[in-house]
């Protein structure tokens, strides 16, 4: 069960005992142990301790005690958050290899190997049950972790295997389709027309639904593993998986890794939180990166997005042996950078209600007595303010929709799955106002849509009769600007229906140009693709749209009633203009803002910075 305060902990694949002392002295009482078994993508291992899962019912949970007690040596009052490795160890491998069962390169091959299951949920129990005896009332959380990278990601691009063809089969006579005998071959899987590539619902349909299986199958194996956990752990304890990354994953992983069920995990009761890196696509200074799955739908499942802060600083290791490097990791330059970063992916959290763990992936992030310094400042201040119920206060919604990503040939050359979401949330990021991410499912759900007066719909290309009529009844009205990025509506879910994109936006199917026009109560913009939607011109449409901007730097922005964070790599003084009438209090920051009006301030940024300040209202909100 997720408390209400989130969490805020450190995490390193390394031992770094004096790293974890200063953390500890600086005020954090949360800390990541990781029993693991296998190895990295890089082929090496993930821990600095032995195996403890290394045969047929056969553990050594000693060496996972000792990580702990190495840890509490320390750290004595630590609290623990505990990841475990369901992954598939190398004897495992070799001991099921006419099945193909290394959930690493194949995680549905896996999940459809009953022996792989059996012998996985085996280890699952056995290990929680040593640790809730051994460690009781120390763990405060667990993740699951499987598939490449830990992150239940699937990398079999849609193999097909005797186990895999006989689920698959199973779930579409379970759905109401007819036996499809086999799974659609490598040819079929990947077939897509230009110039959007995208699938056809007819001729393409034994491919749609294979992959909306493979999503799903993800799904199932996800919540077969929380329930088999939640049998063996306190009901207090919270419970999570690096899953739902819509919004970072491109080219030959966007569908085939198999993460476009997130809503069915989000739906599970056992789950609390879903845990991700920060998106990789916009970490430099001035930029905002982001949570991987849309915190929006997390909030209104009553989840916690877990934000995994291993942005490189400028100290960190990227060098696992003499041999090999993270040579694809980026680094901050320098000091100021660092704090710059680390503040901005700090306040991100906070506005979002975001849980957060300071990764220290391979040492050396935070060998710096400034940088602890500061994270054990956010420490205070998360004391102070988090919640997981808190949001930004924004007027810009980018809604995302996971039945229409399916139709994306994310194998073509030329697919628009690695541009289509990273290139937008880097505009938003920039443009200089708060955002929320959403899934299209969410839309009858949103308690209050008159907040967001420009929404965003990149590639709504799936849209249903019960979708156009979710859209003309909560969107498509109250004079707010909507914004079409790649088409929409040139599927019903059954066939093409390139006509009905006219009917629904005004612009033809053939529209490849920047066009706005307004309709009736409402105004329709079509961009043909995000590269096209700059943070400029992006600030451009929302301005029009009424959308409040806190200052005229295009910069990273997040509000609520209470607090303000602006990110900006430019140094110079700048107006503030505040919401509301507010006192003003800086938390983060290098001195205290100029008032020259009770809803102004001047700051002089010294770039990169980051500032964070308290607004105490004074008076009635602005009319914009």
């Amino acid at each position: 069960m997720m408390p209400s305060k989130p969490f805020f902990a450190y995490r390193s694949f390394r031992r770094e005992l004096q790293t974890v002392r200063r953390f500890y002295e600086a005020g954090i009482r949360q800390f990541c142990v990781f029993p693991a078994n296998t190895t990295n993508s890089l082929g090496q291992p993930y821990v600095e301790y032995p195996p403890n899962w290394v045969f047929f019912d056969a553990y050594e949970f000693e060496h996972a005690d000792r990580q702990i007690a190495d840890l509490l040596s320390v750290a004595p009052e630590a609290e623990l958050l505990c990841m475990i490795d369901l992954n598939s160890p190398n004897w495992l491998v070799r001991q099921l290899m006419r099945t193909s069962a290394d959930s690493t390169l194949g995680l549905t091959n896996a999940l459809t190997t009953a022996r792989w299951r059996e012998e996985t949920e085996k280890y699952l129990r056995a290990l929680l049950s040593h640790l809730e005896s051994a460690w009781p009332n120390r763990i405060r959380a667990y993740i699951l972790a499987c598939g490449m990278t830990d992150e239940w990601m699937d990398y079999s691009k849609g193999c097909e295997l005797a186990g895999k063809r006989s689920a698959y089969r199973q779930w579409s006579v379970e759905h109401g389709w007819d036996d499809p005998v086999s799974i659609p071959d490598l040819a079929r899987r990947f077939r897509s027309d230009p110039p959007l590539f995208l699938r056809d619902p007819e001729k393409d349909a034994a491919a749609l639904r294979y992959w909306k299986f493979i999503s799903e199958c993800v799904a199932e194996g996800i919540a077969s593993f929380t329930e088999a956990a939640r049998e063996m752990i306190p009901e207090q304890t919270a419970l999570g998986v690096f899953y739902g990354y819509i919004l970072q994953l491109g080219r030959e992983r966007l569908v085939q890794c198999g993460h476009l069920a997130y809503e069915k995990v989000c739906a599970l009761s056992g789950v609390d939180f879903l845990i991700s890196p920060g998106c990789y696509y916009d970490r430099e200074m001035g930029g905002g990166a982001g949570f991987m799955a849309p915190n929006g739908t997390l909030h209104l499942h009553g989840k916690n997005a877990f934000h995994e802060i291993d942005h490189g600083t400028s100290t960190a290791n990227y060098q696992l042996s003499s041999h090999v490097r993270l040579k694809w990791m980026k680094q901050w330059p320098d000091e100021t950078a660092d704090v710059a970063g680390l503040r901005r992916e700090f306040c991100r959290s906070l506005f979002h209600g975001a849980s957060l763990w300071w990764f220290d992936m391979w040492g050396g992030y935070y060998d710096s007595e400034t940088l602890t310094g500061e994270i054990g400042r956010f420490q205070r201040i998360s004391d102070r303010f988090a919640d997981t119920r808190r949001e930004p206060d924004a007027e810009i919604a980018v809604i995302v929709d996971p039945d229409s990503a399916l139709l994306i040939d994310d194998e073509a050359p030329d697919s628009i799955a690695d541009g289509m979401i990273p290139s937008l949330l880097r505009s938003c990021n920039r443009c200089g106002a708060p955002y929320r991410v959403y899934s299209f499912r969410d839309l009858p759900r949103i308690p209050d849509l008159s907040p967001f007066r420009l929404i965003l719909f990149p590639g709504l290309f799936e849209v249903t009769e019960e979708k156009e009529r979710i859209l003309r009844e909560r969107i498509l009205t109250a004079g707010r600007t909507v914004v079409w990025l790649y088409g929409a509506a040139v599927s019903d879910g059954r066939r093409r229906t390139p006509s009905r994109m006219r009917t629904l936006t005004g612009f033809p199917e053939t529209c490849a140009s920047f066009t706005e026009r307004k309709m009736e109560g409402w105004n329709s913009v079509f961009v043909p693709d995000s590269r096209s939607l700059p943070e400029s011109l992006l600030r451009t449409l929302a301005e029009k749209a009424g959308v409040h901007f806190y200052t005229d730097l295009l910069c990273p922005v997040w509000a609520s009633r209470d607090l303000l964070m602006i990110h900006t790599a430019e140094s110079g003084r700048h107006t503030i203009r505040l919401r509301r009438p507010a006192d003003v209090r800086m938390l983060l920051g290098s001195a205290v803002p100029e008032r020259t009006a009770p809803d102004r301030l001047e700051y002089v940024f010294s770039g990169p910075e980051t500032i964070l300040l308290h607004l105490t209202e004074t008076g009635p909100e602005k009319n914009t």
